[in-house]
């Protein structure tokens, strides 16, 4: 009646045994939800991340294809200015196969461009964007002040559209090339917003190349304005303003 003691003990050890399966698998149930929902938010923070800095990049890339040919441009057109001028306005179809070649270059090679990184932090990441800032301002100031006729070069090629009096207004007031300004801090900014070595080697080209470049345009600034450039000149510095008083405004004339 009373049976084996053992038999018992091993019959409450087998049942043990088959209840701590059903136990383990309820934890992880219960477990499973929560570490699902925390992979979730880590692979959509990851994904947002990623697509952050891959539309950074397509940035980068698109004002690298916009703005990086332009120093090349003005630099053949200022130094062949009579022949451009006897083309006249059909020069920008001479321009416009050309900068769609480089911009296609520099879609070919997007990839070796941003094949290297540096290592990104707030510091760059502030200084990116603050030069992003000050150039899109620059440029907006320039559209402003300048106009379209001016800015794509239409006075130099034909007199016809040539516009009187050198520009002290607006942000000419303070520097003399602020177009050319803007297109350094652009690529300088893209720099330290992609952390690519290579966009910095051609931010530090394009500095270059508008260090030449600047000077050519002025001899023909001279040549065509005269003393009323000159005295612009004296005044008004290159690339970085001065903090002090503006000079007078307006248009000479």
């Amino acid at each position: 009646m009373g049976g084996d003691p053992k038999s018992s003990l091993r019959r409450f050890e087998d049942k043990g045994q088959c209840s701590g399966p059903s136990a383990r698998d309820h934890k992880q149930r219960t477990a499973d939800p929560r570490l699902s929902f925390m992979l979730s938010i880590a692979t959509r923070n990851f994904s947002l991340a990623h697509g952050f800095l891959q539309f950074i990049d397509d940035i980068a890339l698109l004002y690298l294809m916009l703005v990086l040919w332009i120093p090349f441009y003005w630099f053949v057109f200022h130094t062949a200015i009579g022949f451009w001028r006897r083309l006249g306005s059909r020069t920008f179809w001479v321009a416009l196969p050309v900068w769609m070649t480089f911009a296609a270059g520099i879609v070919i090679a997007r990839h070796v461009l941003f094949a290297l990184r540096l290592e990104r932090s707030a510091l760059t990441w502030a200084l990116g964007g603050v030069l992003f800032i000050v150039a899109s301002w620059l440029d907006v100031q320039t559209h402003h002040a300048f106009g379209w006729r001016r800015l794509v070069g239409l006075p130099e090629l034909n007199p016809e559209h040539r516009l009187c009096g050198v520009i002290r207004t607006g942000v000419y007031a303070r520097i003399r090339h602020p177009r050319y300004l803007l297109y350094m801090l652009m690529i300088l900014s893209m720099g330290f917003l992609t952390g690519a070595p290579a966009i910095f080697l051609l931010a530090f080209l394009n500095i270059l190349l508008y260090q030449i470049l600047a000077p050519l345009e002025e001899h023909e600034l001279l040549n065509q304005y005269g003393a009323q450039y000159e005295d612009y000149r004296r005044l008004v510095p290159r690339f970085v303003p001065h903090l002090g008083r503006m000079p007078e405004a307006g248009i000479t004339s």
